[in-house]
């Protein structure tokens, strides 16, 4: 008897058991975390609806940001972008900051103002900015972008962020599909058959002309080497970091085969011209070979490292190289550029880029 009793308990609590609701567990929470430029895992609960791109070179990580069609959708507030050949984003995209830009000076008191989901800083900032927003517990993330590595890894980092890591890995396969043919046709130049080619940023103050050759580990020198070139200056940047000065008699002792002179903030053409008219320049190869170059640009110079680097190295390697890329047609690149990783289709913008590139080149 006491058997058939434990075994009718057992029975009823187990139909008890199973007649208890199915407590379904609370769906977990989205969330997006990515590891910026300066080593912190940035989390945020939900997809950024305001994002401020702040701070000086605020260019850089605004280009990267706009690569992804979810900037197009959110509110963006933008420092100043302008580095003085105008403004990329006021003539593409002019609803942005309908108020007008930040200061790019402004304070982290200013900053939070904005009361954005995101703070997009360049990591040059984060001693500055970075640190201090953290403490208030203003979400922020930083970008280095000087190389092409950095791209690489930043703008994965960056799409996480967004919930958008799909759309990164495509623009990389789109610098992919213009790098990998620049690659293969220079792979195996002989050393003789890579020209010595001095890239230098201008300067002028008072009529008197400057020039800067960049660090060996940024951008402008890795393109020399991708489109087979020599940097000659590479080793002599000796400046604990950017732009270092270089005198007149170190450039004469390199005498470059090719001078490819940079500016940002005004037509580079300015540069080229005092090379040319100057009497100490004369007798350096360049000069004498008419191989000074004024460097390509639209609203930005494209030898710098901003999304349009692309269009920067493959007019170089035009340039150095014109026997093997005789078809490279840039006016087409352009476009497709613009188009492939902004979007941008109006005829009229497109045709605004191109004509300002053909401006910024046509004394070459």
């Amino acid at each position: 008897m006491k058997r058939l009793l434990l075994v009718v308990a057992t029975l009823i609590f187990a139909t008890s058991l199973i007649a208890q609701p199915v407590i379904e567990s609370a769906p977990q929470a989205q969330h997006y975390s990515a590891t910026d430029a300066s080593g912190r895992t940035v989390a945020l609960d939900e997809k950024p609806e305001k994002i401020l791109v702040a701070a000086k070179a605020a260019l850089m990580p605004a280009l990267a940001l706009f690569l992804f069609p979810e900037a197009q959708e959110i509110e963006i507030s933008l420092s100043k972008t302008d580095q003085g050949l105008g403004d990329f984003f006021s003539l593409v995209w002019p609803h942005i900051n309908p108020g007008g830009r930040l200061d790019q000076n402004a304070s982290v008191e200013e900053l939070i103002t904005k009361q954005s989901d995101l703070i997009l800083l360049k990591a040059t900032h984060f001693e500055s900015l970075g640190k201090k927003l953290d403490q208030v517990g203003v979400k922020n993330f930083t970008m280095s972008l000087e190389t092409w590595d950095e791209w690489q890894a930043e703008l994965i980092q960056l799409g996480k962020l967004l919930g958008s890591e799909d759309r990164a890995h495509l623009i990389l396969s789109l610098y992919e599909e213009r790098i990998t043919p620049i690659q293969k046709r220079v792979a195996g130049l002989p050393d003789d058959r890579k020209p010595d080619v001095l890239l230098l940023q201008g300067a002028r103050s008072d009529n008197a002309f400057s020039f800067k050759i960049a660090p060996d580990s940024w951008l402008q020198t890795w393109v020399v080497e991708l489109v087979g070139g020599n940097p000659v200056w590479k080793g002599s940047n000796k400046a604990a970091s950017g732009w270092s000065v270089v005198t007149f008699e170190q450039i004469a002792t390199w005498d470059p085969d090719l001078v490819v002179v940079i500016s940002y903030n005004a037509p580079a053409s300015i540069y080229q011209d005092a090379i040319y008219d100057s009497p100490v320049w004369k007798e350096l190869t360049a000069v004498r070979n008419a191989s000074v170059y004024a460097s390509p640009s639209d609203m930005m110079n494209y030898i710098q490292p901003v999304a349009s680097w692309i269009l920067g190295a493959q007019w170089l390697a035009k340039t150095i190289h014109p026997e093997l890329f005789t078809d490279l047609d840039m006016d087409a690149e352009i476009c497709s550029f613009y188009t492939d990783f902004y979007g941008i289709t109006d005829s009229t913008l497109l045709d605004e880029f191109v004509s300002r590139f053909q401006k910024s080149t046509a004394n070459n």
